[in-house]
């Protein structure tokens, strides 16, 4: 062994990033903190909420997808909306009237 690793194992770990085993441990607080986790508020309401919503107006679920990637970026749901009709080229008939 040369000289640099065994100098390199006995270094201190740093504290700035968590180890595999740490970050499973940590796992459900990060998933509860997180944008994407179990639950998504938006400024128009829950996620869940929103996507039936959309699929009772008929939106495709390509175009759902859409939709929440533009709430993501924060959009509001409307402008949402409008963004994925026209970067899939199709507007659900139901929803023309519910912007």
């Amino acid at each position: 062994m040369s000289r640099d690793s065994r100098s390199r194992d006995r270094r201190r770990l740093s504290r700035r990033f968590l180890s595999a085993a740490d970050l499973e441990l940590r796992r459900p607080l990060i998933d509860r903190y997180r944008a994407w986790g179990p639950v998504e508020i938006f400024a128009e309401g829950q996620w869940q909420a929103i996507r039936v919503q959309l699929e009772r107006q008929g939106w495709h679920p390509s175009q759902i997808e859409l939709v929440h990637d533009q709430l993501r970026q924060g959009w509001p749901l409307a402008t949402a909306k409008l963004h994925a009709a026209r970067l899939s080229g199709h507007c659900p008939i139901k929803a023309q009237n519910d912007s």
